[in-house]
């Protein structure tokens, strides 16, 4: 099953970083192009610069955003701004937030995880992947030699011993403590006494792990892995390119959030009156109201105990509506060739039978990046179609940690952002070195 081990993790050196806050982000993926100007600023040092910066005119092969993160990791580690663990170590991470008005906390470890292939081992994907970010992260792998942020993962834990376990280390003050933009708290502790690492590692040593977000950056290592095997010919068993670091939290834990991704969409050729008759021939269409709040149509949808609802926002006509499969036979026509497991998920009917067959959007890199966009406030999908840029925004509810778990045991995927894992994972919080 999981094979995890403690690592010499690279930090920031709180000597000289006063301010941890001031020096990281959230992943990549989800930083704006504001924000990501906004983190530049915000302190010479920042982790952006490493893991998501700016390109430049004029860069080329040799010089380019990948080049400059190297440099710079290379630069903070010598100048003593990132510092390397004395001894190995395995991190205990919380995060401590407000949902619902209601205080939880996210409770996990950061270890080192054996890398195995996605169709077999007992690591288990539940998304598609793009080739674009695969070939962008691999791009800093090379660049770098390192993981820059963390992998998250699920493992099981019915019985909450390995929570309970980690509950009864964590009485002493935390390494590292700061809020973060979003303002939840983050706490960090190190562990490097051998007897807990050990105990740890036995007790994960028979989990399989489920990947819930960085499912490009474990391809990344994957391919990175292979790679440097074939230029470097025969390589002994076990090195660091063996591994990637993940931050692993209990499926049974209570700070653990899905939140719906949801689409806006652009569309060629857009005739609002013709997608809404192509829609009530497979669904039951509710007007909710025209210029009323989101926040009316989402408490409509949360209240809706049937299976396949959804909501849509239509700029043209400032209109709400909900939307519920009328007739459930349907599914196994329009699933009979394509991810038949996606008769059963809220965002596969979304793509399969309205994105992809009324709207005319496939599934192609291309096409997903240039005509769909996925958010997680529902205000700003609104704003979005508003503006014109957008035409047409869909509104669901979460994914179950069960449904994860069963589309991933069973080696199938779901639409792309079919889960928002909330809060993220910091970037920056810990660094693992591959050289």
């Amino acid at each position: 099953m999981a094979v995890i081990k403690p690592f010499r993790g690279l930090r920031y050196n709180q000597d000289i970083i006063k301010d941890i806050s001031s020096v990281v982000t959230p992943p990549y993926d989800v930083i704006s192009p504001n924000d990501q100007e906004r983190y530049y600023q915000i302190h010479p040092n920042n982790i952006v610069r490493l893991d998501f910066g700016k390109g430049i005119q004029g860069d080329d092969e040799k010089t380019n955003k990948y080049t400059r993160a190297a440099e710079l990791l290379n630069k903070w580690r010598k100048n003593g701004i990132l510092k390397q663990e004395d001894s190995p170590a395995i991190y205990i991470y919380d995060q401590e937030f407000l949902f619902d008005n209601k205080l939880f906390i996210r409770r996990g470890f950061i270890s080192l995880v054996k890398l195995e292939p996605f169709d077999k081992g007992h690591i288990y994907p539940h998304e598609q992947t793009l080739s674009g970010p695969k070939a962008d992260r691999l791009k800093l792998t090379q660049s770098c030699q390192a993981n820059l942020s963390s992998i998250f993962a699920l493992f099981p834990d019915e019985d909450n011993t390995i929570d309970n376990y980690l509950s009864t280390i964590v009485s002493t003050k935390p390494e590292a403590e700061f809020a973060d933009d979003s303002g939840v708290k983050n706490k960090l502790w190190v562990l490097k006494e051998r007897q807990i690492i050990d105990r740890l590692i036995k007790l994960m040593q028979d989990k399989p792990l489920f990947i819930a977000d960085g499912h490009h950056r474990y391809e990344t290592s994957l391919a990175y892995r292979e790679q440097m095997r074939k230029e470097n010919g025969k390589l002994r068993d076990d090195l660091p390119l063996d591994y990637v670091m993940m931050v692993c939290v209990s499926m049974n834990n209570p700070g653990l959030k899905i939140l719906p991704a949801h689409r806006v969409l652009q569309i060629k050729e857009y005739n609002f009156n013709k997608v809404l008759q192509h829609l009530k021939e497979s669904f039951k269409v509710e007007l909710v109201g025209k210029g009323c709040r989101v926040n009316d149509l989402m408490s409509r949808l949360y209240a809706e105990t049937k299976r396949y609802t959804f909501g849509m926002y239509a700029g043209q006509e400032d209109a709400y509506y909900k939307l519920h499969l009328t007739n459930e036979k349907l599914l196994d026509t329009a699933f009979a060739k394509d991810h038949p497991e996606w008769k059963h998920l809220d965002t596969g009917i979304l793509h399969g039978m309205i994105i992809n067959k009324i709207l005319g959007i496939n599934f192609a890199d291309l096409t997903l990046k240039n005509y769909v966009k996925y958010v997680k406030e529902e205000s700003e999908a609104v704003s979005l179609v508003r503006s014109g840029e957008y035409q047409l925004a869909f509104f669901l509810k979460p994914t179950l940690i069960e449904q994860v778990r069963e589309i991933a045991t069973a080696r199938k995927v779901m639409p792309p952002k079919s889960t928002y894992f909330y809060p993220k994972i910091i970037t920056g919080i810990v660094i693992n070195s591959l050289n």
